[in-house]
């Protein structure tokens, strides 16, 4: 379990508990908690507990809930307020600027615990009822209930680019002469992404990833070395911008390419940078000299 996975922990155990009107003083130590155990270079995760206890703002309370989430995976506390909590008023939590006691509110005084039910009763106008909820505050919270909705499962880049790195060093240190490379979304440098997605030049099986290495989704896909060409070129581009590239050369057979040049070059055209295969245009404008 990273740094990282245990402060944002923290934090949501502040948050659920400021959401049930928790203890002020309580809640304030587990968010400063989160601030100062994100912050770490040492992984928290192979101190020991007197260790933990010395870091400023952790204390011996809080060092023994590290030392239970690292060997057990889970903290009693979080548990018992989240078996007291709704799933869908938990991920309210999780709404850019829609703090823990305005959740609350929705859901004691409206009985919302959805996130569809919210966004439902905010296009009824029920919120302006509650005190607290103007019209700005409840346009504003429809606008990040509806990005939300549309992101869900995505990431964005910046947040899984360690674990980017990580997967393909690893698969490189153990795969030498291999070409292993980043695909995908992550390789177009999206800012929202759905998953880390890997190619290796190698048939049969893998080394295997270590536990905790990855956390996020993450996609292997596999070929020959005589084909890593044509395959990472097929696993780079948006399905707009490959539908576009297969229209434009009707029969033309791109297959068992060892480099994403090779492509190109076939297709006689300029290469084309992964973050410009979103759509057909930069295809396009290729074409057209």
């Amino acid at each position: 379990m990273t740094n990282k996975e245990i402060a944002r922990t923290f934090q949501f155990l502040g948050n659920i508990m400021e959401l049930h009107g928790e203890n002020p003083f309580k809640i304030r130590s587990y968010q400063n908690a989160y601030i100062q155990l994100r912050k770490l270079p040492q992984p928290l995760a192979e101190l020991p507990e007197e260790e933990l206890a010395a870091i400023k703002g952790v204390g011996k309370a809080i060092s023994g809930k590290i030392r239970e989430l690292v060997e057990t995976g889970r903290m009693e506390t979080l548990e018992r307020y989240r078996a007291q909590t709704p799933e869908g008023v938990q991920e309210m939590l999780a709404i850019k600027g829609f703090g823990p006691k305005k959740v609350r509110v929705v859901w004691k005084d409206l009985g919302v615990e959805t996130i569809g039910e919210l966004l439902y009763a905010v296009n009824e106008n029920r919120l302006l009822e509650l005190k607290g909820f103007g019209p700005k505050t409840q346009e504003e919270l429809k606008r990040q209930l509806e990005y939300y909705q549309r992101s869900k499962d995505k990431f964005h880049w910046a947040a899984l680019e360690a674990e980017a790195v990580a997967v393909r060093d690893h698969l490189r240190e153990r795969l030498p002469g291999v070409q292993v490379e980043w695909a995908g979304a992550w390789r177009r440098g999206c800012n929202v992404v759905e998953r880390i997605e890997v190619l290796v030049g190698a048939e049969g099986p893998l080394p295997e990833i270590p536990e905790g290495l990855v956390n996020s989704p993450l996609t292997i896909h596999q070929c020959a070395p005589e084909a890593f060409g044509s395959r990472w070129f097929r696993h780079t581009g948006s399905a707009e911008f490959l539908e576009a590239f297969v229209r434009a050369f009707p029969g033309k057979d791109f297959r068992d390419l060892a480099t994403e040049e090779a492509v190109f070059q076939r297709a006689g055209l300029p290469h084309i940078a992964p973050e410009l295969r979103e759509g057909e245009w930069a295809l396009e404008r290729a074409i057209g000299g």
